[in-house]
């Protein structure tokens, strides 16, 4: 057997060294999902975890929490589910959470809505005296009463990156390349709806291919472009434009257009995102 793999692995290695360039980046995995990259770090996540992720930064910065609190809630998902909205757990547990209708959190419906468990999680978090003094797995352990409390430690680093793009107003921390989400829904009326479910605040515009946020500083734009990347797989986002900076969807990082290479088109719409994110459903 041992001999039939390694033949097998040069057998490939052969075949690889044959090909041109072309043949061998097609041979190649194609990326997927999102990238976060930030003066602390960098990691990636699958379409549905970036989507989630948001959505908790979301509900953090519309209830008040910063984005340490926000950090506390992303390294308690990663650990609870994996950052996926799961309906299924140890006993009754379900959700991005795992929390447990029969411990008061909710009902089940209730609790498989990512926004309406966020605001539980941070509602407890709020409640727990001295949390901003704790480590972020020790407040997750606060929060959740776990049996195996360490096990929140491991995910620390990526959460404090996460939370960087989504709440620390990391500047064009996000691009993500593919993704494959269930529903899509290219309508810019509805990804409107979304935002103000999730932000507690209208956009301020909305046309047929163009959604507009008008954010209060640089920090919150950021926050806000950043939730409109991870969103891109379930709203079919084209561009998202904000300080001059376009990211285009399938790409993993965002570039300051010129004329000659991305059109004029891509210009004037980063020209009109310096003060305002610009969210586009039709390819710029």
């Amino acid at each position: 057997m041992r001999a039939l793999l390694a033949l097998t692995s040069l057998l490939a290695a052969l075949v690889l060294a044959g090909c041109t360039e072309e043949a061998r980046d097609a041979l190649r995995p194609s990326r997927t999902g999102c990238y976060f990259t930030t003066g602390i770090g960098e990691t990636h996540l699958t379409s549905e975890q970036a989507s989630n992720a948001a959505t908790i930064a979301a509900v953090g910065l519309r209830d008040g929490m910063d984005e340490r609190a926000v950090a506390v809630a992303v390294t308690t998902a990663f650990q609870e589910s994996g950052l996926e909205n799961v309906d299924y757990g140890h006993d009754d547990s379900l959700g991005l959470f795992q929390q447990r209708p029969s411990m008061g959190w909710g009902s089940e419906e209730e609790l498989m809505d990512p926004v309406y468990a966020s605001f539980k999680f941070y509602e407890k978090l709020r409640r727990t005296d001295g949390w901003e003094d704790m480590t972020l797995a020790q407040a997750a352990q606060a929060v959740q009463v776990s049996a195996y409390p360490e096990l929140y430690e491991q995910w620390e680093e990526q959460a404090t990156v996460i939370a960087a793009v989504f709440a620390g107003g990391n500047g064009s921390g996000i691009g993500c390349v593919k993704g494959n989400a269930p529903q899509v829904a290219a309508d810019p009326a509805v990804l409107a709806e979304a935002f103000a479910y999730h932000w507690g605040a209208e956009v301020s515009e909305v046309d047929g291919t163009t959604v507009v946020i008008d954010p209060d500083d640089a920090a919150a734009g950021w926050n806000r472009a950043a939730w409109a990347v991870a969103r891109s797989y379930d709203f079919s986002i084209a561009s998202v434009a904000y300080g001059g900076m376009v990211w285009a969807a399938g790409e993993d990082g965002w570039v300051e257009p010129d004329a000659e290479d991305h059109g004029e088109a891509a210009v004037a719409i980063a020209n009109d995102s310096h003060s305002a994110v610009i969210i586009s459903f039709a390819a710029a």
